[in-house]
């Protein structure tokens, strides 16, 4: 019979699921990793640093790809145009606070470095300010999840027998918001 040993999966696979899986959405994937490093299948710094440069190359991608085809994008997405409107208002008053903000701006995660990418803020002044960012972020949530998960186990006790459901869950909550992002988009 196949029994997966969750420690063996979280302690193999942990950093690279935590990458892959944050170019597309990454609270719930670090929030999973979070868990990991609070049951000692992962390392908090690592966690941080896979979770930062899946924030950061996601960024990057969206803010050339606005740099490149923003115009052509709203024409082909009109549901975008919306919000694209709202986003260039509050980006052009505070470029760099919403480049330093907009991880932590659900729903507009796309929208905010596309539209970065269509403004005339300098690719030299992006990237640094979106490494920041990405790493602030990433430490925000990994050390939030490590305190959620804390609380949970002081709640219900041993954490060990729900880690597939967990897992489970995680899995299916990543899933249906990295659906909506790429439908939205």
């Amino acid at each position: 019979m196949f029994h997966i040993h969750t420690a063996h999966l979280l302690a193999d696979y942990g950093y690279y699921a935590v990458f892959f899986a944050g170019l597309l959405e990454g609270e719930t994937i670090l929030l999973l990793g979070a868990y990991a490093v609070h049951q000692g299948y992962l390392h908090m710094l690592p966690l941080i640093a896979c979770g930062a440069a899946a924030a950061f190359c996601s960024d990057q991608f969206y803010f050339q790809l606005g740099r490149r085809k923003g115009a052509q994008v709203l024409q082909r997405h009109p549901k975008l145009q919306k919000r694209f409107a709202k986003a260039t208002a509050f980006v052009d008053r505070h470029p760099i606070a919403t480049v330093m903000l907009m991880r932590f701006a659900w729903g507009l995660r796309i929208v905010f470095p596309v539209t970065l990418g269509m403004t005339r803020m300098r690719t030299a002044l992006y990237v640094p300010l979106s490494a920041l960012a990405s790493v602030i972020w990433a430490a925000t949530v990994a050390y939030l999840g490590v305190w959620v998960t804390g609380v949970l186990k002081t709640v219900i006790g041993n954490l060990h027998h729900y880690e597939l459901t967990i897992i489970g869950m995680a899995a299916l909550i990543g899933l249906v918001v990295a659906f909506r992002h790429v439908r939205m988009s």
